[in-house]
């Protein structure tokens, strides 16, 4: 039995040619799929089965997709990719704010759509070996579990986040510029696509700094990328 196999997609798509395509395509794939066609089924599906990622379409029959982004973010950290028409910057950032792992305009490839489902998945099966905790002042990180502290409060990440702050953190005392960190959480095909890595920065510094808009423990290196000082000094 392969990974794939055992992974379950929840496709959101009120467009049945396009929810056909892209179950097909999933299918062929190697990856289990559940499809529905409104906003309350998702939700309903999600809770009864909890899928592995899900696969949102935002213009939905009876509840707008950004609803159920926002409704589903309130209480799960499920990995979620929007797929849609719009392909505006200011709508893919909008769903990035909103709690959106990746954002996936339409049309799109049949190798574009397979390379971003995977990429995301694998953000939940990584773990760099060998640390099983990384510590930088009062930012702790329990890679057994996964799990994120800031003065011993417990943050929850999404598989992106926990992503950038293990590699940050890896680096701690270095600068780790736009394009290797897009590679290492994403992969190569988001190399340049800075967009997507500002709003999940912007996402995790709510997280873990006490004030976002004057961040200490991931500190802006102008037309370089990123550092996290190993002291509270900047």
């Amino acid at each position: 039995m392969t990974r794939e196999s055992t992974r379950q997609i929840l496709i959101v798509e009120d467009d049945e040619d396009t929810a056909e395509v892209v179950t097909t395509l999933l299918n062929n794939a190697g990856y289990k799929t559940t499809a529905v066609d409104r906003g309350q089924d998702a939700l309903n599906e999600i809770a009864a089965s909890s899928p592995d990622l899900v696969l949102l379409d935002l213009n939905l029959p009876d509840i707008n997709g950004m609803e159920v982004l926002k409704q589903l973010r309130s209480q799960s950290l499920l990995p979620l990719i929007i797929l849609s028409g719009h392909g505006r910057d200011r709508d893919k950032v909008n769903a990035l704010e909103a709690g959106a792992d990746d954002y996936v305009s339409k049309p799109f490839s049949a190798e574009e759509l397979l390379a971003r489902v995977a990429a995301l998945l694998r953000r939940i099966d990584w773990t760099p070996q060998p640390e099983t905790r990384l510590v930088v002042r009062q930012l702790e990180l329990d890679i057994a579990r996964r799990q994120a502290f800031i003065r011993g409060q417990r943050r929850h990440l999404t598989p992106i986040e926990y992503g950038l702050l293990v590699t940050i953190m890896r680096k701690a005392g270095q600068v780790v510029t736009h394009d290797e960190l897009l590679q290492a959480v994403w992969g190569d095909q988001y190399v340049g696509d800075y967009s997507v890595l500002r709003v999940n920065i912007s996402r995790l510094r709510q997280k873990i700094e006490q004030n976002p808009r004057h961040p200490t423990y991931i500190v802006t290196v102008p037309g370089q990328g990123y550092r996290m000082p190993t002291s509270s000094r900047i």
